[in-house]
This record gives C-alpha cells, structure tokens and sequence, in this order.
C-alpha cells in the first residue's frame, strides 16, 4: 500500500492551520517511510520559518499520512 504525506502549518495562536495543505505528490511505500518523512520534513519546515517568527505565531507542522486509496 502507498501512503501521501500532507503537512500543515498551524498557529496556537489562531487555532488554525493554512489551508491547503502541502501534499506531497510522490508516494511512500510505507506507513514507516512517510511518518519519517513527515517529522524529517516537519523539522526543516520549522527551522527555516525561524525561531522568531515559530515564537511569535506559535507556529507548529502538523501532519498526515493517507493512503493512496483515500485519495
């Protein structure tokens, strides 16, 4: 089975998240891979908004992996 990554970028402050979403448009091949993916591709989101701006939004990545079948 394939699995879609999808991130958000949210703010606590808002209570929201951007809309869209950021899909990536390559599958993984595993539950494993793309949940890896995810926090890999979370972290750099986060380092290169920058702690200022992480700080002031309280900014977060929230993610998803859905499998190719629900899409």
């Amino acid at each position: 089975m394939k699995f879609f990554l999808i991130l958000w970028v949210c703010s606590s402050i808002n209570q929201s998240c951007m809309t869209p979403p950021i899909q990536y448009t390559l599958p993984f091949n595993s539950h494993y891979e793309c949940v890896n993916a995810g926090y890999l591709n979370g972290l750099e989101m986060v380092q290169k908004m920058g702690k200022r701006e992480v700080e002031k939004n309280k900014l977060f990545v929230a993610f998803n992996c859905i499998p190719e079948e629900a899409i």
